[in-house]
């Protein structure tokens, strides 16, 4: 959505308040759900909450085309924060996966990678 906020901008007619705060909704997504998933990692391992952050952002994020408001388009960017939470799974995922010799770099690709996604 990043990307295109200024066409959303223009055909929304939205004002450059209510794309901050559609940004900010986002991010607080985000910063909560890394707070939640930590938790859930260590208690039921990385699958499952991935599985389930995804099949519950998925939704809300396949219906982009719909939205037509700025509260539309902050509860959008909401699910696609917390859809951005996965981050914590995949850092744990490639804590456990690789030995100690080589997790730091398992981490920094996967990391990279993810904020790329995230960018773009």
């Amino acid at each position: 959505i990043a990307p295109l906020l200024s066409e959303i901008r223009d055909d929304l007619g939205l004002t450059k308040q209510e794309i901050w705060t559609s940004s900010i909704v986002g991010v607080g997504g985000t910063i909560f759900m890394r707070f939640v998933l930590g938790p859930a990692c260590d208690k039921w391992g990385a699958r499952i909450p991935m599985a389930f952050i995804l099949c519950a952002a998925s939704i809300p994020t396949a219906c982009t085309g719909f939205v037509n408001t700025s509260v539309g388009l902050s509860i959008l960017r909401l699910f696609i924060g917390i859809a951005g939470g996965t981050f914590v799974m995949c850092q744990y995922w490639t804590s456990r996966m690789f030995c100690k010799e080589v997790v730091g770099t398992a981490n920094a690709l996967v990391g990279g990678w993810g904020n790329l996604g995230g960018g773009v």
